[in-house]
């Protein structure tokens, strides 16, 4: 039965995500105006970039209840902001996701000035883990018994266990990787010049070196060398197995209609499997 779109409350620990990663700032480029007053007492708004409900500012219907309500899809801001930003004209999607994406990580360096017992944002989002690969595989046309289902299955767990520790704006940034990546000049599937991978997402070259650097000492991309045009072009790493996980995990989504960034940013890895 399909599910009936409801607006669900944000988790607490969602909410607790959401005020670490604030700043104690509203989310608007230039807005100075604080989240919590003098008196403790809060007074911003907790926004959803896809709407929770029918009718409302992007509402995404191929979004389950539970989606709707991850931190991914809310941003912390002051009621003129979130009004201003109804018009979904001037601020579709990715454009509030950019918002979201370099307001959090400006302060994820002063989270302890906040809160000094959190040492470690990753840790207040956890991966959620398949309980097999049942579907991936009949989605995907593998036709693998049992036992090697098993064998794949030890090699994602260990993938997903290293992917946790990636921070967040790394894995906005790898979800773009993997979302445009293409063959690569020497035979990688999913390669991105560094150029192009620079201006679709507006960062500054620090930005995007510091969080390339963080991707590839994970090992999670590696440089592919000049392309045909001379740029210098990141690939996204197969497995040691040979296995393009990356590039599975795009098709799957494809067929499936489930966006790319539930399993690269919101770690949702439990769509690939059957109950």
């Amino acid at each position: 039965m399909k599910e009936i779109p409801k607006r669900l409350p944000p988790l607490s620990s969602t909410v607790r995500e959401l005020y670490l990663k604030s700043g104690n700032n509203c989310a608007f480029p230039g807005c100075k105006r604080r989240l919590f007053n003098i008196k403790g007492v809060f007074i911003g708004q907790i926004c959803h970039i896809e709407a929770a409900e029918p009718g409302g500012k992007r509402f995404n219907a191929s979004q389950s209840n539970e989606q709707r309500r991850l931190a991914s899809n809310l941003m912390l801001m002051c009621y003129d902001h979130h009004v201003e930003t109804d018009d979904v004209v001037r601020f579709p999607v990715e454009a509030l996701w950019k918002l979201k994406m370099v307001h959090e990580s400006k302060f994820s360096d002063v989270v302890e000035t906040m809160l000094d017992t959190v040492r470690d944002l990753t840790e207040l989002v956890s991966a959620s883990f398949p309980k097999n690969l049942n579907k991936m595989n009949r989605v995907l046309g593998w036709n693998n018994d049992s036992d090697e289902l098993t064998e794949i299955m030890e090699e994602l767990m260990f993938v997903i266990e290293k992917y946790s520790a990636i921070p967040l704006p790394a894995r906005t940034l790898f979800d773009v990787l993997v979302k445009r990546g293409k063959r690569g000049y020497y035979g990688t599937e999913l390669s991105n010049p560094v150029l192009e991978i620079r201006q679709a997402t507006n960062l500054s070259f620090d930005e995007l070196k510091a969080h390339i650097a963080i991707l590839d000492r994970h090992g999670f991309i590696k440089d592919d060398g000049p392309d045909e045009y001379n740029m210098e072009a990141i690939a996204v790493m197969s497995l040691k197995s040979g296995w393009n996980l990356w590039l599975d995990i795009r098709r799957f989504c494809k067929i499936e209609k489930i966006e790319l960034k539930t399993i690269t940013h919101d770690m949702n890895f439990s769509v690939l499997g059957e109950e």
